[in-house]
């Protein structure tokens, strides 16, 4: 084959220079015949393509034989045939090769690919030639074709730069085609599409592609000409966005048709879903005016929008600017002056108003819609402007003639039936102008409105309903000017409020809010829908916004209050209620919101531990109940309200007597037979005889009155099902406290209880609270009742952390620990919060002997516990006091804070309940409070006492007597040495041979020794040291006292047998710290250095000694130290100096070392730091640390840490005399 392509080849190069002749011509005829079949069957694409270029034009060859050849037009469709499936194949390949490289995308690939091979391609040079050649009309009309596409799709995938160029040539192409009118789709769509015009009309139309951007906007004029604004505003979106596609791709600028699309959509905006849209149609009317500011339809539109949002002087000025573009312009003079009258312009209004309608003429049914509005428009004027409201010749008549006109005008029948119903007062007929509105247009609001209301009046809720629903839903709503249209969907939310559909409420509310932001009542809505599903913050900042558009209208001050009472702000619903109550007196519903609310602030302060306010919220609570009865005395809720609040002062035994006696005596005799008292009065002895019982203590007192209400309550309540089984419960709940808190545990309130419970059981037996209830009050007395009744309360709900804690309780006084235990894990498992289930755990912990665990399970429990629980505080006080007395002395006042406090609060709480208020003097007693606690023992002293005189129970002899042991040792603090030995000696009478007492009599012996050496009277003391010694079986402790006392009284014998005691005591406890110290101390008043030397021996040694307490540590520094010094020997600064090394952390072997230095100023220094950072550190031993540095600031802070100690001061006195 290449033998063929060289031979025409020199044969080309031949007839360039010689002149052939004919013969030479039949040869190279011969060899162009077999080449081109040869070629076809042999040869290659690209060897097919250069064959054939041999007989086109351009080939030397074709003027050579031409007329012997194949017509160009015939080759060079062959060619073109040839070269498009080349590059068809070439992009479909390459397409495939680079879209399965990483991240490669399709659209990208298939554009770069397209971009590659049309920028080599020869085809549109190939189309033309072809065009040139052919004679045939049909294929050079399809090469045109070929040549456009061709062209198109290069300008697609070219880039920016090429695309100017390249759409002139598109265009030119199918500028020639549409003027053949031949019917190439392209080349139409080119030439609609691409036409930019303001005037739909200025353009052709035809067949269009469901892409047309003409199209859409020939549909979208059409439907809004028909008022179909949704169909309108779908239609020009999409066309918008295609119009962004088509830009895209081929860079065409279209902006005339760009800006009239977006006004048909403004103009659909401003009616679809009005006033929704409004913004967005502002903003593309705005768009549009920014390039051409006379663009009559947006001035038009942008003076509709401001209408509509009452801007009428604004509006008015643009609508003026386009009616001066187009004076003849019927609508925008309309609309320009319905601007004046809707600002009160009426006379300038009316005028232009009637001319418009002189100049009305058709009689098509446009004009006659038209002529319609502007009649009602004239009758609207005259209406606003109170000219002839009543005469049937002023609105009325043009009101009748604007129906006539048009027979669906909805605003005209709107119109009439307000004329019927406000002049004439004709219900029926207004009735029917309404309805024959609403019926043409849902929109018409103010007929909408005036329906619902009829509706309203006859109580028909499903018309109301639906008349609002409908209004709601309406694509184009209408109302009065200056009045919002956020009515129906506010309408909408009440009613979804009423069906308890608090979400769906809400959402209509929101919906009413977006178009009327300052709609009072549909803040209200939202806010009471907001509150009732729980989301109190979003609700509180409706009704807060709701206050501010209002501040005169009470009922929103009052929802407000009601939403800061649910989220536990009581104080401020308080004041709320107070200021509703200011304007509105009387009203039953705020007053009943404020007891509630004081009530539940007086819970919430026993919670919190502020038992003083709860005293005064639970007053002013029944002060506000005693405005109640007098409106509604009959009121179960007043009832149960005035029966907690004497519950409450149960809770706070401290305050029973600030319960308002007289008062609520005066309440339960409001309006009532007394007799109605005395229901379960042969039960529980409680009837209308306690409400003149003088004698009652304050306790018994607040039992019975909150009995007597709950009583009331019932009587209150007998209508009402559930309200009467809540009745009976709390009637039962207060009979079971009278059992558990007063002193005597009267069985007959537990029984009268037990009735109360099984009788609201059948009233309501689906409650888990009053199962509950009887399993716990029926515990003790029938097992297996109790057992039942908790577990069909666990049935109902068994996720109550309370019956899960009752149950262990059953269990475990029961003796089954192990049931008890699981009980107890599944009630924390319901409610980790739930303080009970910790103490049980800690109860059952310490009956197996964990005491540690059972004392960490306590002290979790008092701290997740609220203030209400008395319980809590016992165990946990308890639980600590047995594990201080087991510690060393300094390590127990680290945690004396906490059960100091409890017991605090929880005598507030049980008043003067002895055990618990022992408890605190003990406390009292090792945090040196010793007038607390004196006070504490006087009281449990005469409460035991007087109870031992009623019943005379050795248990409370026992109490007595300890208490009276304790008494003495405070007393002995207080340095009140005379009651100390008067209490100890009674404690020890009282003691007598009870074996619980050796304790006791140890206490007191020791108490008296001690009160009578420090009297002086040394016989006595000694005699009763002699006495504790033989009670304690010879305990070192007592030892050492008593030796102490012997060398005290003075005489040689007494001396001697004070050393011979403590050596038989050191002999027999090597180990007993105290008795070694006195020995020393006694050597060193004897001067003997045998004792001396085997003392110190023995101190060295116990220095080191690991375990030894910070208490101990500082005794055997100071005696050590003072040994040397009394010595007089030099090694004092060594011996204090070797405590800091056995211990550095030690602040008083630094203060001792600062001492013995003389001021060193390194040495002060460092006492100071140490002293800083010590945990645990005595106050008097800081300011000592703080007097030795000698600055004026350090003496002041040394005196402001301990003002009783005179080393701060001394040092400030020299420290202020050097300074002048």
């Amino acid at each position: 084959m290449g033998r063929w392509i060289s031979i025409l080849t020199l044969w080309s190069n031949w007839l360039l220079f010689t002149k052939p002749c004919t013969d030479d011509r039949t040869k190279c005829q011969t060899v162009v015949d077999k080449l081109v079949p040869f070629v076809k069957v042999k040869g290659t694409v690209a060897q097919r393509k250069r064959a054939l270029r041999v007989l086109l034009p351009e080939s030397p060859i074709f003027g050579y034989l031409e007329g012997r050849i194949p017509h160009p037009s015939h080759t060079l469709e062959k060619l073109i045939h040839l070269v498009e499936g080349e590059e068809k194949e070439k992009i479909n390949k390459e397409i495939a090769k680079r879209r399965s490289r990483l991240g490669a995308v399709l659209a990208q690939v298939t554009l770069d690919v397209k971009r590659e091979v049309y920028s080599d391609s020869p085809l549109e040079e190939l189309y033309q030639e072809l065009i040139n050649w052919s004679d045939d009309e049909e294929v050079r009309r399809v090469t045109d074709s070929k040549l456009l596409q061709h062209c198109y799709e290069k300008l697609l995938a070219f880039p920016e730069e090429k695309k100017t160029a390249l759409r002139s040539r598109v265009w030119k192409l199918a500028e020639g085609l549409v003027i053949l009118k031949y019917p190439y789709e392209l080349a139409w769509y080119i030439m609609i599409e691409w036409k930019d015009c303001e005037n739909i009309g200025a353009t052709l139309s035809n067949i269009f592609s469901p892409r047309s951007v003409l199209a859409f906007r020939i549909v979208g004029e059409y439907a809004a000409m028909l008022e179909e604004y949704k169909t309108v505003v779908g239609v020009t979106r999409r066309g918008l966005k295609s119009m962004a596609v088509d830009y895209h791709y081929t860079g065409l600028v279209l902006q005339k048709n760009s800006d009239a699309m977006k006004v048909i959509l403004a103009r659909a905006l401003i009616h679809y879903e009005s006033p929704k849209h409004h913004d967005e149609a502002k903003d593309l009317f705005e768009d549009v005016l920014q390039r051409n500011s006379k663009y009559g339809s947006a001035l038009v539109g942008l003076g509709l929008i401001l209408e509509e949002q009452h801007n009428y002087d604004d509006a008015a000025d643009f609508l003026t600017q386009a009616l001066a573009l187009d004076p003849n312009d019927l609508k925008i003079m309309s609309e320009e002056a319905w601007c004046d009258v809707l600002r009160g312009n009426f006379s300038e209004g009316l005028t232009k108003l009637k001319e418009c309608l002189s100049r009305i003429t058709g009689l098509d049914a446009r004009s006659r819609d038209f002529k319609a509005q502007v009649l009602w428009r004239i009758g609207q004027a005259l209406w606003d402007s109170n000219e002839g409201r009543a005469d049937r010749g002023g609105p009325y008549n043009y009101f009748r003639s604007a129906i006539e006109s048009n027979q669906n005008f909805a605003p005209a029948y709107t119109s009439l039936g307000i004329y019927y119903q406000d002049m004439e007062e004709n219900s029926d007929r207004a009735d029917k102008c309404f309805q024959k509105a609403f019926e043409i247009s849902a929109g018409e609001l103010e007929a909408a409105e005036r329906l619902a209301r009829s509706f309203a009046e006859s109580r028909d809720w499903e018309l109301v309903e639906i008349v609002a629903r409908r209004a709601a839903e309406a694509d184009k709503k209408r109302s009065v000017p200056g009045k919002g249209v956020s009515w129906p969907q506010s309408a909408i939310g009440v009613v979804e409020l009423n069906a308890q559909n608090f979400t769906l409420a809400t959402l209509a509310f929101q919906n009413a809010l977006r178009t009327s932001p300052d709609d009072f009542h549909s803040l209200i809505g939202l806010g009471e829908a907001q509150a009732s599903a729980g989301r109190y913050i979003t609700a509180l900042k409706a009704f807060l916004k709701a206050e501010a558009l209002d501040p005169l209208n009470w009922f929103a001050k009052y929802m407000l209050a009601n939403v800061r009472r649910d989220i536990g702000e009581y104080e401020e619903a308080s004041i709320g209620y107070r200021a509703v109550l200011q304007w509105r007196p009387q009203e039953f519903g705020v007053l009943v919101a404020l007891s509630e609310t004081q009530l539940a602030s007086a819970w919430h302060y026993i919670e919190t531990g502020f038992f003083g306010r709860a005293a005064d919220s639970a007053v002013e609570s029944l002060e506000v109940a005693q405005k109640i009865v007098i409106e509604r005395p009959d009121s179960f809720n007043l009832w149960k309200t005035v029966g907690d609040c004497c519950l409450v002062f149960t809770w706070i035994q401290s305050l029973v007597n600030r319960l308002p006696r007289d008062l609520v005596v005066k309440l339960l005799k409001t309006d009532i037979e007394l007799s109605e008292f005395d229901i379960l009065s042969e039960v529980d002895g409680v009837g209308s005889s306690a409400l003149s019982d003088a004698e009652v203590d304050g306790l018994t007192l607040c039992l019975d009155m909150a009995i007597l209400a709950y009583k009331r309550a019932i009587y209150a309540s007998a209508e009402d099902r559930h309200a009467h089984a809540v009745a009976w419960f709390n009637l039962g709940c207060a009979e079971y406290r009278s059992y558990l808190i007063l002193p005597d545990r009267p069985m007959r309130h537990r029984m009268a209880a037990i009735r109360c419970f099984k009788r609201t059981i059948k009233l309501e037996p689906g409650n888990h609270e009053f199962w509950n209830a009887l399993g716990v009050a029926t515990g003790e007395l029938n097992p297996k009742v109790a057992q039942h009744a908790l577990v069909r309360a666990l049935h109902i709900n068994e996720k109550n952390s309370r019956v899960w804690v009752n149950l262990a309780t059953l269990y475990l006084l029961q003796n089954d620990i192990q049931l008890a235990n699981e009980a107890f894990s599944r009630a924390q498992s319901a409610d980790p919060e739930y303080a009970l289930a910790w103490v049980g755990q800690g109860i059952i912990a310490a009956m197996t002997g964990n005491e540690a665990d059972a004392q960490d399970l306590f002290e979790h429990a008092f701290e997740i516990a609220d203030n209400s629980s008395s319980f809590v505080k016992r165990q946990f006080s308890t639980a600590t006091f047995d594990k201080v007395v087991q510690l060393q002395h300094e390590s127990g006042l680290v945690s004396l804070v906490g059960p100091v406090f409890a017991l605090q609060k929880l005598r507030e709480q049980e008043s003067d309940e002895p055990v618990a208020l022992r408890l605190a003097a003990l406390f009292g007693e090792r945090i040196k409070d010793f007038v607390s606690a004196s006070e504490k023992l006087g009281v449990v002293c005469e409460k035991v006492e007087q109870k031992y005189e009623n019943i005379e129970l050795e248990e409370d002899l026992i109490c007595y007597a300890q208490a009276k042991a304790d008494l003495a040792r405070v007393k002995l603090g207080q340095k009140d040495y005379e009651a100390a030995i008067e209490n100890a000696t009674l404690a020890l009478d009282l003691s007598g041979e009870i074996t619980r007492l050796e304790e006791c009599r140890l206490s007191a012996h020791l108490t008296a020794g001690l009160g009578y050496y420090y009297s002086g009277d040394m016989n006595e003391s000694l005699d009763m040291f002699k006495a504790a010694l033989n009670e304690s079986s010879e305990n070192p402790d007592v030892v050492c006292l008593l030796s102490q006392v012997l060398w005290a009284k003075g005489g040689n014998e007494e001396w001697d047998v004070a050393r011979e005691q403590l050596f038989t005591c050191i002999e027999q406890n090597p180990d007993h710290l105290q008795s070694i110290m006195l020995l020393g101390a006694i050597g060193i008043l004897d001067h003997n250095e045998d004792i001396l030397e085997a003392v110190i021996d023995d101190l060295q040694a116990v220095r080191g000694r690991e375990g030894l307490n910070k208490t101990s540590k500082q005794k055997v520094d100071n005696l050590l130290t003072k040994m040397a010094q009394l010595q007089e020997r030099d090694d004092a600064i060594t011996v204090a100096t070797k405590s800091i090394f056995i211990q550095p952390s030690l602040s008083s072997a630094w203060n001792n070392l600062a001492k013995l230095s003389g001021g060193n100023d390194h040495v002060t220094e460092m006492a100071l730091r140490v002293a800083q950072e010590s945990k645990v550190l005595d106050a008097e031993e800081l300011s000592f640390a703080y007097a030795q540095q000698g600055i004026m600031s350090c003496n002041q802070r040394a005196i402001l840490i301990a003002p009783w100690k005179a080393e701060g001061w001394v040092s400030l006195a020299e420290d202020v005399q050097a300074a002048v």
